[in-house]
């Protein structure tokens, strides 16, 4: 199959979506597909020549109309297109994007990572949720990554082939020896008897970064000496508001007295992020909206077998079991943070017994099985087409 990919962020551009679609892109090629993908000019690096898929980074930041006309030529030849969709990382004010399923010549299918509304532009009211869903009615297919969203599109395209296919962890479990554990506290200047608790994934205002602060400095107020380490990029490159939440959130650390409690480790490749997960003792993910599947944050705490915190899930899909593969807490409630960790710390064990099971949990999202679903989908609409 001739595949071609559209998404607003690719690395080197930092985001979830981006390394989404190049592992995508990598399992498509190695199962004998030609793939495209057709981007941002922020793509455009020394070190992004992929030998196994073309990249087409000739897309300008504000996705334009004429932006538009550039990827229906760029693509009028190929077998399927899929749109890779999350408001954010088309920039803030991006309507020309939800008109490309209507202007595009194959097939095309949309991948809605979330379904949070898109900006567009000043008193654009219903016009944001309108915007979704006639991209979607416009596509041959929709993909949701979620059960949630999986649950509100079938109720609101009737007439639509839908299909929930989860995202994957994008980054691979790499095991590391003790000692290797121990190398990456010292380089961070972690004491032995502190307690580690991680974060990974941006600061984005959902993932609730003020609650884990707040969390943080109710631990040492009860003196538990405790280290937070930030795992990663923050921030990421498409969208502008986790900048400023991320300002929030170090100015709410200095406030409380906490922020020389906080180790930033900055970008990392995959394989340090990997050892950087693998150092902590647990980690804490305090989702305002719940703890979602189409967090690749989550996911790859349980590929890693991490002991982990995060908020009751909104979803019905009951994968997630408090105390066996999960330790859930209500949301923007620190106390409640606070009291799982007391918890994992004073059984260890429990914390062993729960990071088995997120591993085998975490097999469900595996990119084979991904790769499968998603050649199956495409041959499916292809099919009705």
């Amino acid at each position: 199959m001739n595949i071609g990919i559209v998404t607003g962020e690719y690395p080197p551009m930092k985001g979830g979506v981006g390394d989404y679609t190049r592992n995508l892109a990598l399992h498509l090629t190695t199962a004998g597909h030609k793939v495209q993908i057709i981007t941002d000019q922020r793509c455009i690096h020394p070190n992004n020549n992929d030998d196994e898929h073309k990249i087409i980074a000739n897309i300008s930041k504000r996705w334009s109309w004429l932006d538009l006309w550039r990827i229906r030529t760029a693509t009028s030849g190929l077998d399927v297109l899929c749109i890779q969709y999350q408001a954010a990382a088309y920039g803030s004010m991006s309507p020309p994007i939800h008109f490309l399923p209507y202007l595009t010549v194959p097939p095309t299918i949309t991948t809605f990572h979330d379904l949070k509304q898109p900006y567009l532009f000043p008193k654009a009211g219903g016009l944001r949720k309108r915007a979704i869903w006639q991209m979607a009615r416009w596509s041959d297919g929709v993909i949701t990554t979620n059960s949630e969203d999986y649950r509100v599109c079938t109720k609101t395209l009737q007439k639509t082939q839908i299909v929930e296919i989860p995202i994957g962890s994008n980054i691979p479990y790499n095991p590391i020896e003790q000692s290797s554990s121990i190398d990456i506290r010292t380089q961070y200047g972690i004491a032995e008897d502190e307690l580690v608790i991680g974060y990974f994934g941006l600061m984005n205002k959902s993932k609730g970064g003020k609650t884990l602060i707040k969390a943080l400095a109710s631990l040492h107020s009860n003196n538990i000496p405790t280290r937070l380490l930030l795992i990663g990029e923050l921030t990421g490159s498409t969208d502008a508001s986790n900048t400023n939440y991320y300002s929030e959130v170090n100015n709410l650390a200095h406030d409380l007295g906490v922020a020389k409690h906080i180790v930033k480790t900055g970008y990392l490749n995959q394989s340090n992020t990997s050892a950087a997960l693998l150092s902590c003792d647990l980690m804490v993910l305090p989702f305002i909206d719940g703890a979602s599947f189409r967090h690749g944050s989550l996911l790859a705490c349980l590929t890693h077998g991490c002991p982990t915190i995060t908020t009751e899930s909104k979803s019905e899909d009951e994968r997630l079991q408090h105390g066996t593969n999960i330790m859930l807490v209500p949301p923007e409630d620190p106390s409640s943070i606070v009291e799982a960790i007391r918890i994992l710390r004073e059984n260890t064990m429990l914390g062993v017994t729960i990071g088995q099971a997120a591993m085998s949990l975490s097999k469900d999202f595996e990119w084979q099985n991904i790769t499968n679903r998603t050649t199956k989908f495409f041959d499916d609409v292809l099919m009705k087409h």
